[in-house]
């Protein structure tokens, strides 16, 4: 019953009891006196009830000790898709912005975030392919090697609701925390790629040009006063992608944009509590600490151009 009581008090936040009453009538499928008893406390409710308010609430603060309950849209075959699993966060990001107005977003990535990469196509691209291989070869048996890319291939869907997800972004209070090595991890991904002769080494140089366009940008974006963004370096100890929304809903990314969604208070406040010190403890880059900024873009643009230069001496001697 302890479970229950914490369920209800965690619904009439939002909803009255007579709310409540009304809609587990229909809910559950249960006379009104039923339901009265169930909203009380004073009647329990069964396993198969307990789905069925999660689901309609989207209430999954299911305490029981150590175990916290998690909601993860990829477990459903239908749900293996990069846009439709972007288009399940576009989906909750709406009910942010309508529940807390303007949701502070915390978001921690040793990665470049694909919210910044929906303006280069063949960078978003890439990225989508590199998904989209690693999905099919998971649950296609018989896909034993990687395709090769062509950048033909828009992936539309996929970069339509990217976007959408992007310009939601926007109504956030955003801010960033980035590991300094972000492109890194990206670059040895090309490099693997071209190894396993998946992306040839023209295609590797058409990565750059965006690239190079894109370092320029991101810069730009850092410098403008007018921005939205709040942009941090901090030497992150995330094995890829980790936010917060409102201080109330957790998203640990396993690969983007598969997620998962962890509602429960005493976790949040774990995580606000080390998002405040990661904060404390980050440099600022947004408009401020110019020389740090500066000194940062420039070891970034170094190491893409060594990056790249490496690329166009294979592809010379090859």
């Amino acid at each position: 019953m302890e479970l229950q009581e914490k369920l209800i008090d965690q619904l009439q936040i939002k909803y009255s009891r007579a709310q409540l009453v009304k809609d587990f009538v229909t809910l559950l499928d249960i006379s009104q006196s039923a339901a009265y008893n169930k909203v009380n406390c004073t009647s329990e409710l069964t396993l198969s009830e307990y789905g069925k308010i999660s689901t309609n609430y989207r209430a999954h603060t299911f305490e029981m000790g150590s175990i916290i309950t998690a909601d993860f849209p990829f477990l459903l075959g239908k749900n293996h898709d990069f846009a439709t699993l972007t288009q399940i966060l576009m989906d909750e990001f709406r009910l942010y912005i309508n529940d807390y107005s303007k949701p502070q977003v915390r978001y921690c990535t040793n990665l470049i975030p694909m919210q910044l990469l929906t303006d280069y196509p063949k960078l978003f691209q890439f990225t989508v392919f590199v998904w989209m291989e690693n999905i099919n070869s998971l649950y296609n048996l018989n896909h034993y090697k990687y395709d090769k890319i062509n950048f033909d291939d828009a992936y539309e869907k996929e970069f339509e609701n990217s976007k959408k997800l992007a310009k939601l972004f926007r109504y956030c209070d955003f801010h960033t925390y980035l590991s300094p090595n972000i492109f890194q991890a990206y670059y040895r991904l090309i490099e693997y790629h071209l190894e396993l002769d998946t992306i040839s080494l023209d295609q590797v140089m058409e990565l750059k040009d965006e690239m190079t366009v894109f370092l320029d940008e991101f810069e730009h974006l850092c410098q403008n006063k007018e921005t939205p963004n709040n942009f941090y370096i901090h030497e992150l100890t995330v094995s890829s992608v980790m936010f917060q929304v409102a201080d109330r809903h957790t998203y640990v990314v396993m690969n983007t944009p598969i997620y998962f969604r962890v509602d429960n208070k005493t976790y949040n406040e774990y995580t606000k509590n080390w998002l405040d010190q990661i904060e404390s403890r980050s440099i600022p880059i947004s408009n401020i600490n110019e020389k740090v900024r500066r000194g940062l873009f420039k070891t970034m643009k170094n190491s893409s151009e060594r990056f790249f230069k490496k690329m166009e001496l294979l592809h010379e001697h090859g």
